[in-house]
């Protein structure tokens, strides 16, 4: 494998052991002990992993764009767990929390402030605050870990069902794909009121899904399209997946206009959120965790502060 590195713009050989890998990326550490949620997740559609591929791979090929309902639902598993296990969803994970936290004190809800059992008279005071203008934050340090492996847990059978509900194509491209460090690279369509997910199976063999969120335009279990991309059309899903890698983007040998191909995604409005301290974020997981999660509320602007600690919207164009 050949990686092209961001940060220097550099090629480097890595071992396929070796690429997009960090110790104690899949891992927790509490109270002295390791959770492996993730590897466990995994190890449910591991095995059946390599004839899912090459079962998408001979749609491809030109036959049946049927899938065994077993590989379908092994092929969504797979990018649910894709999508949640991403560097960005790691990232995003705190704020999402934080979030969902702010916006249930504020309309009323109780899903998550239930889950974590918030005492009434605390919720009252934090709603008193919030109608003047403050926001909660978490106050506990190395927490990251801690709020993710929730996130993970209560997104995973959603993601799935997203998955499975999506319009999905194989297609093959004239031109050599690279892969994205994030794996699933996941971009929202305004125009089509959708999300698109692009993930590249072999070097000229590409999965698309299309997730509509006007719910009525989808549908489970639809058979798959075959598509054969022009160089042209090709371009779009390289530059997305060059330009939404982290840290480095992940090739079968050096491919030639990785530079032009970044130049040109943000041309084109291809963007995605700046993943702060990225390869710190890779080996949290080594760090013990928080035994329990405490809050504050805070002004607004230190509330947006927090959040830009994990997360930063895209950059200007």
């Amino acid at each position: 494998m050949q990686c092209f590195e961001l940060e220097t713009g550099e090629w480097k050989p890595r071992s396929v052991e070796k690429a997009c890998a960090a110790s104690g990326y899949n891992q927790l550490l509490s109270v002295g002990q390791v959770d492996n949620t993730l590897e466990e997740a995994f190890s449910k559609i591991e095995s059946r992993l390599p004839k899912t591929l090459r079962a998408l791979e001979k749609i491809a090929a030109g036959g049946s764009t049927e899938l065994a309902p077993s590989f379908y639902d092994n092929m969504c598993w797979y990018c649910a767990f894709l999508k949640l296990s991403s560097l960005p969803a790691k990232a995003a994970a705190v704020v999402n929390f934080v979030m969902q936290l702010n916006l249930e004190v504020k309309i009323g809800q109780r899903c998550l402030l239930r889950e974590l059992q918030i005492p009434e008279d605390v919720i009252s005071q934090w709603k008193k605050e919030s109608a003047a203008g403050q926001k909660i934050i978490i106050n506990s340090e190395n927490v990251l870990q801690l709020v993710y492996r929730s996130q993970f847990l209560r997104s995973y059978t959603n993601e799935f069902a997203v998955f499975r509900d999506a319009q999905w194509a194989v297609s093959t491209s004239p031109i050599e794909l690279p892969m994205s460090d994030i794996g699933l690279i996941p971009i929202h369509l305004s125009d089509e009121n959708a999300n698109h997910y692009i993930l590249p199976i072999s070097p000229t063999v590409v999965l698309e899904g299309i997730f509509f969120l006007d719910l009525t335009k989808n549908a489970p279990r639809r058979p798959l399209k075959k598509l054969c991309l022009t160089g042209e059309q090709a371009k779009y899903p390289f530059d997305a997946i060059c330009s939404s890698a982290v840290i480095e983007i992940i090739c079968s040998r050096k491919i030639p206009g990785i530079s032009a191909s970044l130049a040109r995604a943000k041309r084109r409005g291809i963007r995605f959120h700046t993943i702060v301290a990225p390869k710190a974020l890779r080996a949290v997981g080594l760090q013990a965790t928080a035994h329990e999660l405490r809050f504050r509320t805070v002004p607004v602007p230190e509330y947006v502060n927090f959040i830009h600690s994990f997360v930063k919207p895209p950059p200007d164009r």
